[in-house]
């Protein structure tokens, strides 16, 4: 699929890759383009947020210089009013009810999730990826709103 050596299509680590946005949750597929300005040309295209990139230019950033600026703010969790170093899920409690750890919040060095942030509990070595991590905590947020607005609806109706 990506004409790299060394692997079929099937096996191709490219064919499906996390989308590289940090609030994002989707992954992203190899496509090739049909369009007549850049017919065969191959991209990378985000199930989630259709988030774009040629192929060319995401085989060109795997490795340290692949952390892509996020016009400010935090790297870790994607919040625009605070920096990396002042973000609250830097050492948060373990998700593991048995654990007593702290979960440090980290960037990952591998080759295709390089620079995507993930969070890993010091003492079981629980692993989460951050955009996961929000996605659950902001459902969580929605629920409880979602709660509050059901029994305001509902003392509302017995007055």
């Amino acid at each position: 699929m990506c004409e790299k050596s060394g692997h079929t299509g099937i096996e191709c680590p490219w064919v499906y890759t996390r989308c590289r946005k940090i609030t994002c949750n989707g992954s992203r597929k190899l496509l090739i383009s049909k369009q007549p300005h850049s017919l065969g040309n191959r991209f990378l295209k985000c199930e989630n947020c259709d988030a774009f990139q040629w192929f060319d230019d995401a085989i060109g950033l795997v490795g340290p210089s692949s952390i892509q600026p996020n016009e400010g703010g935090c790297f870790g969790c994607g919040d625009l009013k605070h920096w990396i170093k002042e973000c609250p899920w830097r050492e948060t409690s373990c998700s593991v009810p048995t654990c007593k750890g702290k979960r440090l919040l980290s960037l990952s060095g591998t080759t295709h999730n390089y620079g995507i942030p993930y969070l890993k509990c010091s003492d079981c070595q629980k692993f989460q990826w951050m955009a996961d991590v929000l996605f659950a905590s902001r459902t969580k947020e929605l629920e409880v709103v979602d709660g509050l607005c059901k029994a305001i609806v509902n003392k509302m109706q017995f007055k």
